[in-house]
């Protein structure tokens, strides 16, 4: 375990694998934990740092977050901190969202983004599906909040063939579930955070993703984004829901690695460079070595 003293957040993360860096942003209610199953995968090629956002798992708020931009500080320093120029930066969902944030505030920091299962125009559809996450929230048993965004983020197909698997994840996603504070907090700075569509995200190199089956946010508006990134990659990942890194790694995977795996936009890094730095900080911060977020 490691925590990063910044400005307005103690932001816990993870660290693990050797190779280019690679920041993961975790979606709605979303913690370091929702990259276990993909994180081993990605680490064979890249250092993976994985972190909690402002307000949910083991990051402890200084201050609360107002609106996307605010995350996305948080993330420019935990680069500062980590003592990295530049990453490859990953976000699912809200991640993307906030990645896209990232890309428009601290464009130079990113070497390659990768935007998954999101959009860049919060439409009147997008707006009832995140109106309706908010009454389930408020009104709904945890379990039923839960249930209710299994449903929706899952495809039909996959929910079918592994009913079972979907009813275990719903329990123990109840037993470590986000207060309803942090999740509502997040949703804020959602709607306080609706960019302008006219306004090119960024040009930065990009792959988009977005699964046949998404009904929280369908595949058509990711198309549509696509078209607005100069030279970016898009794909629709068939059968897949919400979240294409659950139900279908082996298809996802090799996509974001050949895509990052491609020639940078310049600049050196090291990867055993990057790995001894972490070990200084651990060892600077914490008074022992810790590694790939290992006590």
């Amino acid at each position: 375990m490691a925590w990063a003293e910044l400005s307005d957040v103690r932001c816990y993360y993870e660290v693990r694998g050797r190779g280019d860096p690679l920041l993961l942003v975790p979606g709605l209610g979303g913690t370091c934990r929702m990259w276990d199953s993909v994180a081993p995968l990605l680490a064979d090629t890249f250092s993976v740092i994985s972190f909690d956002n402002r307000g949910l798992g083991q990051s402890i708020p200084r201050q609360p977050a107002r609106n996307l931009r605010h995350l996305a500080a948080d993330m420019a320093e935990l680069l500062d901190y980590l003592q990295l120029d530049r990453v490859h930066v990953l976000g699912l969902s809200l991640g993307g969202i906030i990645a896209q944030r990232f890309a428009m505030d601290h464009g130079p920091r990113i070497d390659r983004l990768v935007l998954m299962s999101c959009t860049d125009n919060f439409t009147p559809y997008l707006r009832q599906i995140t109106l309706l996450l908010a009454h389930a929230l408020r009104r709904f048993p945890k379990e039923e909040f839960v249930r209710t965004i299994e449903l929706l983020g899952t495809s039909p197909p996959f929910l079918d063939a592994h009913a079972g698997e979907i009813e275990k994840q719903i329990r123990a996603k109840c037993e470590c579930a986000p207060s309803r504070g942090a999740v509502a907090a997040q949703l804020r700075c959602l709607a306080a955070s609706d960019p302008d569509p006219c306004v090119p995200i960024t040009d930065l190199p990009t792959l988009i993703l977005a699964g046949e089956h998404d009904a929280l946010v369908p595949n058509f508006y990711a198309r549509q984004m696509a078209g607005r990134i100069p030279g970016s990659e898009f794909h629709v990942i068939a059968g897949a829901g919400h979240n294409p890194f659950y139900e279908c790694p082996e298809r996802v995977v090799p996509l974001i690695v050949r895509f990052l795996g491609s020639e940078r936009r310049g600049g050196t890094r090291f990867a055993s460079t990057f790995m001894d730095v972490i070990d200084a900080v651990s060892r600077d911060r914490d008074g022992v070595l810790l590694r790939n977020g290992a006590s």
